[in-house]
């Protein structure tokens, strides 16, 4: 097998556990004292962590890694602090230093441009043509009429002011919008939801609807629930666990672009960007 063979199936190989490794999630709050808060969002390990804890009477515990490198933890806090008592301490020497490189710069700055001959006067400008008459000739580089018709011919090859309105009022790109939407929600949903407590405050007709509103959307996950309608209540604990893939995500990401709306506003948005560049 050759080396670009193992390299190629290397790079796959890579991909597809990039698509396939599910990022994991979880959460656990608690109000009954002591108060608990837990989060949690993993990827690979330490490629993607972030962790942050608190417990009544103890501090937040925070922690967070990026590509395997920790960017907020009590050590990166250590780290950060021993660099910083570095820095000050080794500041009066590097102030120095940039002191003398900026003195330098000045004095090679106000060096004589034409050191070897002995001009004084400004700076020469730019060449000037004369005809056999002694009048002088339009610069070589100046725009003819005719190349400003053609760009004024090619301005108006661009889009519309309003390009976007009729992708604005187009029913189809918002049925895709909440096709795509519906599908990312219900991957990324949560595999386990376990809510328990008393909830409540003293409006009736308020927590009605409250209560309408969570039997309606989530009817098994209120089950160990215990509405009141006459006091504060907010005693319980909540825990959500869940997984979710990028592969999907891509898939569901893909159809959403091959689809005639997305893909018309897309085209356009490209087109309004390039004419945007252009003319500035």
């Amino acid at each position: 097998m050759s080396l670009w063979m193992i390299l190629l199936l290397l790079v796959i190989a890579v991909i597809i556990a990039i698509l396939c490794i599910p990022i994991t999630y979880s959460l656990k709050v608690s109000s009954r004292k002591p108060y608990e808060f837990d989060f949690r969002l993993e990827w690979m390990y330490r490629v993607l962590k972030v962790h942050f804890v608190y417990k009544q009477g103890h501090s937040l515990f925070k922690e967070v890694y990026v590509l395997g490198s920790m960017k907020v933890g009590s050590a990166r806090d250590y780290e950060d602090w021993l660099n910083r008592r570095v820095k000050e301490e080794l500041d009066p020497l590097a102030t120095d230093d940039e002191q003398d490189d900026v003195d330098t710069k000045h004095v090679e700055e106000e060096r004589d441009p034409y050191p070897l001959s002995g001009y004084t006067g400004p700076e020469p400008v730019t060449s000037v043509r004369f005809d056999a008459n002694g009048h002088v000739l339009d610069p070589v580089d100046s725009t003819s009429p005719q190349e400003e018709t053609t760009e004024e011919k090619e301005d108006t090859k661009d889009l519309p002011t309003f390009w976007w309105w009729k992708h604005v009022s187009n029913p189809k790109l918002y049925e895709a919008l909440f096709i795509v939407s519906k599908q990312c929600a219900s991957h990324a949903s949560p595999r386990v939801f376990r809510l328990e407590g008393d909830f409540g405050i003293p409006k009736p007709y308020e927590m009605g609807l409250i209560t309408a509103t969570a039997y309606t959307v989530c009817p098994k996950q209120v089950e160990q629930v215990n509405f009141t309608y006459t006091e504060f209540a907010y005693t319980g604990s909540l825990e959500v666990k869940g997984h979710m893939q990028l592969g999907v995500f891509a898939f569901y990401g893909t159809l959403f672009i091959v689809k005639k709306a997305v893909r018309e506003c897309l085209l356009d948005s490209v087109k309004a960007f390039v004419q945007y560049r252009r003319r500035k």
